[in-house]
């Protein structure tokens, strides 16, 4: 491809040239419903990392403890998913949860009828205890809802009494009471035979990871509230700290004073209490204060930025790793029609590349959570402050609504050419490498070079297309939320120049701050959160854009997991056992697809012991009457069995363990000569190892080697020469010791010397087994016992060799005489 062409496939504006098409038409017309839905497809493989797994613990006098491992079900009691969970209790958590719930009162903790607080705090202690009642007795489909009912309530009473309510005692209490009310989830026990058993629940790494991420925000905020008020407010402004700060650092004194002497009266609402500001020396002390509160606050955030990460990718890295295997374990299941019928690389980028994309499912969930609850939370704040700031706030969706609409069927589209392209690109790759001898043989890299170009552009057009869109979706969602930002700038400065006072002032001073009326700290805080809200809009605009990237790729993920194999054991089928009398097919038919058939009405039977040959001209389907055998296909109308046993009724694994193949393409991979050899057999012993290579004629080959059998082959065993890969395909298939053994092409390049022996000693070898030979070789033709010659799907002719040739004008005959005059001629020629 010249320069110019190069410049041209790849412009610096526009859009370039894309040669693909979605295969899912549908996919403009998804939604949010459907993309959610895909989404939570992949619940089964986030689950063992949110319900875990139980470690058993069991107590006796004299053995000590002793531990095990189980899976956990996702409820407890689930006796159909848990089958032993029935005998395990929970009874111990909602007593004691309702002893905790009253020892409140009692204990003065929270006191009762003394502050709408505190009785606040109260109602929601005793709704945990209510719930874990429910919990107790509730039916599984109600325990999701009825647990995350007890989750939000507790983490609604823990956030309360940290923020509202003033004290430690409240915030240890309301801990104690969510830590005993989750132990319903955690710990049961069971008694047997006198002996005390408990189960901790653990491994449940999402829980804990997002146990983590909330504390650290949790932490956070604590931190960015006390910066602002401190720093804005006292050190800059002289203004005494809110009560809680001031308790919060143990120094009541810097809640300043009150300047009215009638503190009294003022209390009854007669005067106002007036503060006095706080002194230079205060001012300066609290500079310290405010230094060394930064200096524990990052400390305190240390361990957590380290560890949240680092759990996050082992958390993410072991989802994608069960994503990737069970993809393997479907592919490995699916029938040689859908193999026959995709590309290599297709399955390679829908492996490594697609499968990724489960990854950032738990990603993009979390980050939307975190940016909506950080939304939100502004919109809240900005409400308390001035409807009109949270109104403003909430206007920003309006306008991203009506833009979402126009660019997200845009987005699927394009995501999905693109992964198409480059599933297609990949696949261009694979056949190229793989290729390599026969694009030198023939001279053709620059053609092969030219299509390797051609999908590459192709591919990064396409991308370019989906990462353009990107960015011009960023751009337009910053223009509409910066709108309502500056606007908002403009009003708050304006209220904080004036003192106008906040809206919701009550709640402000309930919650410790001090935006009783605008000032610098509430203007600063409202820019904040107007820039939150702003930022979160975008953020959320991006993790939609995102999501429907990854939707696209995990529906092409599952599209592989959807498909039903289309061969498979049927329930209760029965093992292989030895072969005794007979394999038979009976009026066998079968096609790839329905108008080109392939097989006719093939009808034959072979007996143990027996040498059969399968002969006919290429294309005539010997190799897919073969496939039949090991069930690679079933066939469409007629029979396969085996002692009388169809084929279907046997186990799909013993059937296969019980046939050997070795295949006309002799595959040999990039490991030791031993290994190859025990390919499917990894634990045969070296005795059945070398009985196949001696049978296989490779013994003198492999005595020549420096290593021996241990010597390392190269990639697809490049530097052996046809004969030597076929003879070790050959000792591949004879070390199974299957009943059943077929060889395609077994001896096509081997000289006669060589021939004679293989087939003599596998003569010797296959007493009591079924052989199979497709070949084309007269000489190999003539040691078989029987001969069926195939042509066109249907069986012509069977017998032995004489009774064949004995024909006048039979086609094997005819095939073997026009065989016999191509030898004469090619050696004629040689002579001369």
């Amino acid at each position: 491809m010249s320069n110019s062409n190069r410049a041209n496939a790849l412009p610096f504006l526009g859009r370039g040239p894309v040669n693909e098409n979605p295969k899912d038409s549908g996919v403009a017309e998804q939604g949010f419903v459907a993309i959610a839905m895909i989404f939570a497809r992949t619940w089964p493989f986030l689950k063992p990392y949110v319900v875990g797994y139980w470690r058993e613990l069991s107590f006796s006098g004299r053995a000590g403890a002793h531990s095990r491992d189980t899976v956990a079900s996702d409820t407890p009691g689930d006796a159909a998913n848990d089958p032993e969970s029935a005998r395990w209790s929970f009874n111990h958590i909602p007593p004691l949860a309702t002893l905790t719930a009253a020892l409140g009162p009692i204990t003065g903790a929270l006191p009762y009828n003394e502050s709408w607080l505190y009785d606040f705090l109260l109602l929601t202690s005793f709704a945990m205890a209510g719930l874990t009642w429910c919990l107790l007795f509730a039916k599984q489909r109600f325990y999701a809802g009825l647990s995350t009912s007890l989750f939000i309530i507790g983490a609604i009473a823990f956030l309360f009494a940290v923020f509202a309510v003033e004290g430690t005692l409240d915030n240890v209490y309301v801990a104690i009471m969510c830590a005993v009310s989750t132990g319903i989830w955690l710990l049961q026990y069971r008694v047997d035979e006198g002996k005390l058993r408990l189960r901790v629940r653990l491994g449940s790494h999402l829980i804990y990871y997002f146990v983590g991420v909330w504390a650290s925000t949790l932490l956070l905020i604590l931190i960015a509230l006390f910066s602002v008020d401190v720093v804005s407010q006292s050190i800059l402004q002289a203004k005494p700290l809110t009560p809680f700060i001031a308790d919060l650092i143990a120094s009541p004194e810097l809640a300043g004073a009150p300047i009215d002497t009638d503190v009294a009266a003022a209390a009854q609402g007669n005067a106002a209490v007036e503060l006095a500001p706080l002194t230079a020396d205060q001012r300066h002390s609290l500079k310290w204060v405010y230094a060394a509160f930064l200096v524990l606050g990052w400390i305190a955030q240390l361990p957590l930025g380290f560890a949240l990460p680092y759990y996050y990718i082992y958390i993410m890295q072991r989802l994608n790793q069960d994503l990737r295997v069970a993809l393997v374990g479907q592919w490995h299941q699916l029938s040689m029609r859908y193999h026959s019928n995709h590309r290599v690389g297709d399955s390679v980028y829908r492996i490594y590349q697609d499968s990724s994309q489960v990854t950032a499912v738990i990603g993009e969930l979390t980050q939307a959570l975190q940016v909506l609850i950080t939304y939100f939370t502004g919109i809240v704040f900005l409400f308390a402050l001035d409807p009109i700031l949270g109104l403003m706030a909430l206007s920003i969706i309006v306008g991203t609504l009506i833009w979402a609409r126009w660019f997200s069927p845009r987005m699927r589209v394009n995501s999905l050419v693109s992964r198409q392209a480059n599933s297609n690109f990949t696949s261009r790759v694979q056949e190229t490498f793989s290729s390599t001898r026969l694009i030198k043989a023939f001279g053709a890299e620059p053609q092969e070079q030219q299509r390797f170009e051609a999908d590459s552009i192709n591919a990064f057009n396409a991308s370019y297309n989906v990462r353009s869109l990107v960015a011009v979706i960023g751009i337009v969602t910053f223009t509409i939320a910066a709108g309502a930002l500056l606007y908002g700038q403009y009003l708050t400065a304006i209220w904080a120049f004036g003192e106008r006072e906040t809206y919701a002032s009550v709640l402000v001073a309930l919650v410790g701050l001090s935006f009783l009326r605008w000032n610098l700290s509430a203007y600063q805080s409202a820019q904040e959160y107007l820039g939150a809200s702003s930022v979160s809009i975008r953020e959320l605009v991006d993790r939609w854009t995102r999501a429907q990237d990854i939707a696209m790729g995990l529906n092409r993920v599952f599209d592989i997991l959807d498909i039903e194999p289309d061969v498979t054991s049927k329930p209760g089928a029965q093992a292989l056992g030895e072969l005794r009398r007979e394999i038979r097919f009976d009026s066998v038919s079968f096609a790839y697809e329905p108008t080109r058939p392939v097989l006719q009405d093939v009808s034959f039977s072979v007996t143990p012991g027996t040498v059969t040959a399968i002969v006919g001209p290429t294309g005539s389907g010997k190799t897919s009457l073969m496939s039949l055998i090991s069930r690679l296909f079933d066939p469409d109308s007629g029979s396969v069995s085996i002692d009388g046993v169809d084929l279907k009724d046997l186990d799909l694994d013993s059937l296969r363990a019980g046939v050997s193949v070795a295949l006309q393409e002799n595959v040999l991979f990039g490991l030791s000569l031993r290994d190859n050899i025990r390919y499917a057999v990894p634990d045969a012993p070296d005795e059945q190892l070398m009985e196949a290579v001696r049978v296989a004629c490779v013994e003198d080959y492999i005595a020549g080697l420096p290593d021996g059998l241990d010597t390392v082959l190269s990639d697809r065993g490049g530097k052996l020469s046809t004969g030597q890969r076929q003879r070790l395909s050959i000792a591949r298939a004879l070390v199974k010791g299957a009943p059943i053994l077929i060889l395609d092409e077994p001896t096509a390049a081997l000289d006669a010397a060589t021939e004679h022996r293989v087939l003599q000693r596998l003569t010797e070898w296959a007493k009591q087994r079924a052989v199979f030979l497709i070949t084309h070789r007269i000489s190999t033709i003539q040691q078989a016992d029987t001969i069926l010659y195939i042509d066109q799907g249907k069986l012509i002719e069977q017998g032995s060799h004489e009774e064949l040739m004995s024909l006048q004008g039979g086609a094997y005959r005819a095939f073997v005489e026009t065989e016999a005059r191509l030898s004469q001629r090619s050696a004629s020629e040689q002579n001369a």
